[in-house]
């Protein structure tokens, strides 16, 4: 069984962890969903206390770590050495992605340094400012890095990781309980054209 880690911190955005949290909840068969944080709770920015399963450091044995958002809680994390220092990620052995500004993290700890990106387009002029390659896309996979732009691209983000560990059908089965009535193949065929269209090509050595 996997383990998917999402990281939290205070102020972090609502939508962004408890959507992602319930997309990957309705297959627990397949994985083991771990909360980290600093802390053995963090409180969202609309109040809401979410208790934590590990510390922060643990998200390097994870096999997927997912960050999470929050237009006040990424800065206060970004100035947290504790934080920072905590989160020892490899591509090379891991999925890693992120939600929205958590791009911002990830960018931070020289993850994606030379790769291309996405993150909510509010935050867009902050990241190319600190040298980043921000693409208006909902969702860039680079290698085993995705970064997800905009709270609703979850669905790309869960998506790309599922299909990674699993296959396009798991993902199916995992979203279908989500889609709107009457909606879902529009839905269907916008997650699978997005997170094929979403490769980054490498570039020729």
């Amino acid at each position: 069984m996997y383990t998917v880690a999402i990281v939290l911190f205070d102020a972090f955005t609502d939508i962004d962890f408890f959507l992602m949290r319930d997309i990957f909840g309705r297959l627990p068969q397949h994985w083991n969903v771990r909360v980290l944080g600093t802390k053995s709770e963090h409180i969202s920015t609309l109040g809401l206390s979410v208790t934590t399963d590990g510390e922060l450091s643990e998200a390097s044995e994870a096999d997927v770590v997912l960050i999470t958002s929050g237009y006040k809680g990424v800065p206060a994390a970004l100035n947290d050495d504790a934080f920072m220092k905590a989160l020892s990620l490899n591509p090379n052995h891991q999925l890693i992605g992120s939600i929205c500004a958590g791009s911002f993290i990830l960018y931070r700890l020289g993850l994606l340094g030379g790769r291309q990106l996405t993150t909510h387009p509010d935050a867009k002029p902050a990241l190319e400012a600190m040298g980043a390659e921000v693409q208006d896309q909902p969702l860039v996979i680079d290698g085993n890095i995705a970064t997800a732009g905009g709270c609703l691209s979850a669905l790309y983000l869960t998506g790309w990781v599922t299909e990674r560990l699993f296959d396009t059908n798991v993902r199916r089965e995992m979203h279908r309980q989500l889609l709107p009535a009457g909606q879902a193949a529009t839905y269907e065929a916008l997650i699978e054209e997005t997170i094929q269209s979403a490769k980054v090509t490498p570039l020729p050595t």
